[in-house]
C-alpha cells in the first residue's frame, strides 16, 4: 500500500532492517526492528542507549516509573525506538499515531531470599506489583452524572482496565509473560513482556501505541476510528526476532529455581474493574469530540453506554498470540474465596 488511512495506518516497511544486539553482564539479547521512523513527538533519547551494560552497576538505574518510595523496583533502559503511522498525504497530516518500543532490565531487589524471578509465579506476582504502584493501577478524580454540586462523594475513576489478554508465550526459546492494557481517558495503549534474566532480574519491552487523531480526543473514540491491528502486527514481528542467550551464571540460576511441570499463574482483572472501566470510558467518551448532531454548547457528545459497554467486553476477550502456552480468563470475581468467576471465563490452555 502507497499510502495508509485511519483504519489502515502505514507504518515502516520490514524489508530495511536494523540489527540490535544488547550484552547484559554476559547475557546477550538480539532483535531485528525497521530503521527509526519520525516524527515522534515528545521523545527523546532515541537509540542512544549503549551496547553493554553491567547489572551491578547502580548508575544504570532509576527507580521505576518513580514509584516507590524505598526504590525496590529499580529501571534500567537499555533500548528505546518508535516508528511513525501515516495516513494519506495532507489530509492526514504528518502522522496518525505512533509505536514506541522501551526494552529495560528490572532490578527486584527486595525479593525474599527464596524467591526467583524465574519461578513463574515470582514474576506473576511482579505484573500485579507494578499495577499496584505505578499509572496503569492507578485512579482519578471523577464526578456525578448529573454534575450536582451538592453531591460530596468523593468519586474515583481507574485511569486503565488492565491486565488484559495475560498469557505465557514462547518466543525463540524464551518464556515470556505478556498483557495488555486499555487506557480509559488518556494514555498510550499498553502492550507488556516480561522475561527474566536472573533472580532479581528481568527483561521488560513495553511497547506504547499513541494515536493522533482529529476531533478524536479520548481512547473510546480513538479505537472507533483507527483500529490497532497495524501497530500490533510490527510489534509481533519485532518480537518474533528477539533471541536471549542467558549468561552461564544466569543459566546456573535459572536450572536452581525453575520446575519441570511448574504451573503457569496468570495475573487476573477483576469483574469489579470491567464494571468501573465501562462508566469511565463512557463518562469520558465526549471529551475531545464533536458530535455533529448535537449542540456544540451544552449537548451530550458522549457515546451510547450500551455501545461503550460493548466495547468493553470484546476489548477483555482473550486473544492467544503465536506461541502461547496458556492463557487468563476474560475477568473473574473477587470475593471472599477469590474463586468464583465470571461467564466470560476462557479455560486456561495446557502447557505444551
Amino acid at each position: 500500500m502507497i499510502f495508509g488511512n485511519e483504519i489502515s495506518p502505514k507504518g515502516p516497511a520490514w524489508h530495511r532492517l536494523q540489527s540490535v544486539d544488547k550484552n547484559i553482564s554476559g547475557t546477550r539479547i538480539r532483535f531485528s526492528t525497521p530503521m527509526m521512523r519520525l516524527p515522534l513527538r515528545g521523545r527523546s533519547e532515541l537509540e542512544e542507549q549503549p551496547d553493554t551494560f553491567d547489572l551491578g552497576d547502580t548508575a544504570i538505574y532509576k527507580p521505576y516509573e518513580n514509584s516507590e518510595e524505598e526504590n525496590c523496583i529499580q529501571d534500567a533502559r537499555i533500548w528505546l525506538s518508535g516508528w511513525n503511522f501515516t495516513g494519506r498525504p495532507i489530509l492526514d497530516g504528518e502522522t496518525l499515531g505512533d509505536l514506541v518500543l522501551r526494552l529495560s532490565v528490572l532490578h527486584v531487589k527486595d525479593l525474599a531470599i527464596n524467591q526467583s524471578l524465574f519461578t513463574r509465579s515470582t514474576l506473576a506476582e511482579l505484573v500485579a506489583r507494578l499495577h499496584d504502584r505505578t499509572d496503569i493501577g492507578r485512579y482519578h478524580k471523577g464526578h456525578a452524572e448529573d454534575r450536582n454540586p451538592f453531591d460530596l462523594t468523593q468519586h474515583q475513576w481507574p485511569n486503565y482496565l488492565s491486565p488484559i489478554n495475560s498469557q505465557w508465550l514462547d518466543r525463540n526459546g524464551s518464556e515470556w509473560l505478556y498483557f495488555e492494557t486499555q487506557p480509559l481517558w488518556s494514555g498510550a495503549q499498553d502492550f507488556f513482556w516480561l522475561t527474566p534474566i536472573g533472580h532479581q532480574y528481568c527483561v521488560m519491552g513495553h511497547f506504547m501505541v499513541t494515536q493522533w487523531l482529529s476531533n478524536a480526543g479520548n481512547p473510546y473514540r480513538q479505537a472507533q476510528r483507527s483500529p490497532t491491528s497495524n501497530y500490533r502486527e510490527l510489534m509481533e514481528s519485532i518480537m518474533d526476532t528477539v533471541t536471549i542467550n542467558l549468561s552461564e551464571v544466569a543459566k546456573s540460576e535459572r536450572q536452581n529455581a525453575t520446575k519441570p511441570n511448574d504451573e503457569h499463574p496468570l495475573p487476573k482483572l477483576s469483574g469489579h474493574l470491567v464494571r468501573d472501566a465501562k462508566h469511565t470510558m463512557y463518562m469520558w467518551s465526549g471529551k475531545g469530540y464533536t458530535d455533529k448532531s448535537q449542540p456544540k454548547q451544552g449537548g451530550d457528545h458522549r457515546a451510547p453506554k450500551e455501545d461503550v459497554a460493548a466495547f468493553i467486553d470484546q476489548r477483555i476477550q482473550p486473544r492467544p498470540l503465536p506461541g502461547c502456552l496458556a492463557i487468563g480468563p476474560a475477568s473473574v470475581e473477587v470475593n471472599a474465596d477469590s474463586e468464583n468467576r465470571t461467564k466470560a471465563e476462557m479455560p486456561a490452555l495446557s502447557a505444551k
